[in-house]
């Protein structure tokens, strides 16, 4: 450790900066309570704030620890700022600060790498937390006074600095995990877990009835009693809002992906680097498995996010061509076999997903040479800006935006489950144990 006139200053100065990002992290997770309850957050710049904290990566990491991503780095901010201003304090008063000098360094390694999992995490998801990216500079400012204050720390003090870290941080979150139990998890994610858990409603020989009901019944009685109280509000919200919407004239089907008639028809608008339209294919995927093929008819539609095709996304929208050529492949794959299973493989490999990863996963629907002769068609690029400008008529939101039955839906797990176990009914005895609904947050 080195000790020159500016090491305490600057270990003030860390410690200030922590308090900082203490304070911003404490924010953010004030804003994860309001995005789970499907309130407006404040997300600088207006990028996808919410879509990342709602992501399969964030709903892991609260459901595995109790405390969802930002508390976590209130925690990471409370050792951050001790750390360095009890060394400052102690060289104050000429005290050797061996172990508080590890401890300041372990908090910075620690900070820096946590930043890079969850700037992976969120790149993977296709979309980033500009708010985040506050967190990540306060980071980067606080290793770099802490590293430059005390240079790099000698092996004996990382040992002796561990368990200073490791007891503040456990004081941390003992103090924290009340509130983060308590912070709603994302309904979407729980809703897909949900739907996941349900039995198939194929016909079985040897069931024997019960009391008139079908199978469908059963299970849509059975799912609605064991949904958690706050699942069962969201589901009579989205229920009673989407009873409430009116009927629009979809546009037309250029391909539908299942039988016809099926349970439900859904019509959906959607991106392929989105990260909720990759989890929402994973819902239809389950809705298949449970309910039999029938579970729904598909009729596929394109809205990238990406102004070199989009023009209504803007100087602000997000920049990634790939965007662009994947809609027009889709476009081009419609109606051949396996259309479904090429969608379906462009979202489960969208965090690696890049060109040659496209070629790679289009083989199975046709040529590349034919398919990218296709997609430099103007008719395609017709197709594409079609759809683009019906979802503008119909006031597009985000992706996906889908239809069940020609109404617009939210895009909840168990709302589609129900509507399709009750062939989209938004009336049916089953749903009498729901309770009142409530208008949905703006």
């Amino acid at each position: 450790m080195k000790n020159t006139a500016w090491t305490r200053p600057a270990l003030v100065a860390a410690s200030v900066i922590a308090l900082l990002q203490t304070a911003w992290a404490a924010f953010l997770w004030s804003q994860i309570w309001v995005a789970h309850r499907g309130g407006d957050v404040v997300c600088l710049g207006g990028a996808h704030c919410s879509e990342l904290w709602s992501s399969p990566f964030a709903s892991a990491v609260h459901a595995a620890t109790g405390l969802p991503i930002a508390a976590w780095g209130v925690a990471w901010g409370i050792a951050a700022v001790l750390s360095p201003a009890i060394a400052a304090f102690r060289l104050g008063g000429g005290h050797a600060i061996g172990a508080w000098s590890g401890a300041s360094a372990l908090v910075a390694i620690a900070g820096v790498a946590g930043a890079a999992v969850l700037l992976s995490a969120s790149l993977s998801f296709g979309t980033l937390c500009s708010s985040c990216v506050v967190i990540y500079f306060l980071i980067l400012g606080y290793t770099a006074l802490v590293f430059g204050a005390l240079g790099l720390p000698a092996v004996g003090e990382l040992v002796s600095g561990a368990p200073l870290v490791l007891g503040i941080v456990a004081a941390a979150v003992a103090a924290l995990y009340v509130p983060g139990r308590n912070t709603p998890q994302s309904m979407a994610e729980k809703g897909a877990r949900s739907v996941e858990s349900v039995p198939n409603t194929a016909p079985q020989p040897t069931a024997a009835p019960s009391a008139g009901q079908s199978a469908d019944e059963r299970v849509l009685v059975s799912y609605i009693q064991s949904l958690e109280a706050d699942q069962k509000q969201l589901l009579s919200d989205t229920l009673a809002a989407y009873a409430l919407a009116p009927v629009v004239t979809l546009p037309p089907a250029r391909t539908t992906l299942g039988p016809e008639p099926a349970r439900i028809s859904i019509t959906e608008f959607s991106d392929t680097l989105c990260g909720h339209c990759a989890q929402m294919q994973q819902v239809l995927r389950i809705l298949r498995e449970k309910l039999g093929p029938d579970a729904f008819s598909l009729s596929p539609h394109q809205y990238p996010l990406d102004a070199s095709c989009n023009s209504h996304m803007g100087s602000g929208g997000e920049s990634h061509p790939l965007r662009c050529l994947a809609a027009k492949v889709q476009i081009c794959a419609e109606g051949r076999p396996d259309e479904f299973e090429f969608v379906s493989s462009l979202f489960e490999n969208q965090a690696s997903l890049d060109e040659a990863k496209l070629w790679e996963l289009a083989a199975s629907v046709g040529p590349r040479a034919e398919l990218e002769a296709c997609a430099a068609l103007p008719e395609t690029e017709k197709k594409l800006q079609d759809d683009i400008a019906w979802a503008q008529e119909h006031h597009i939101q985000g992706t996906p935006f889908m239809f069940v039955n020609g109404r617009q839906i939210m895009g909840y797990p168990p709302l589609l489950l129900v509507l399709a176990l009750t062939h989209g009914a938004t009336t049916h005895p089953g749903y009498a144990t729901l309770p009142t609904p409530q208008p949905l947050p703006k």
